[in-house]
């Protein structure tokens, strides 16, 4: 069935639409769902001992840091 639905999608006359969602301002929010926005962010915890532990060889080289985390940092 889903090899069916694939061959249809790719035909002309089955042509497949991308899904263009509309977004009045930058804080428009009518796209996320309602439960989502309502939880309260949850921050991450982080084990400072256990990422210095981890190989950061991956890291070599990274400058960049967020402008605003920078801000915070000065305060």
């Amino acid at each position: 069935l889903s090899s069916l639905f694939w061959k249809k999608s790719q035909s002309p006359s089955h042509p497949v639409f991308p899904l263009c969602l509309t977004q009045k301002s930058a804080s428009d929010y009518n796209n996320f769902d309602r439960e989502f926005l309502s939880e309260k962010p949850k921050l991450s915890y982080s084990d400072k001992n256990l990422i210095e532990s981890m190989d950061q060889s991956a890291f070599d080289g990274f400058s960049f840091i967020n402008p605003k985390f920078e801000q915070i940092l000065d305060k």
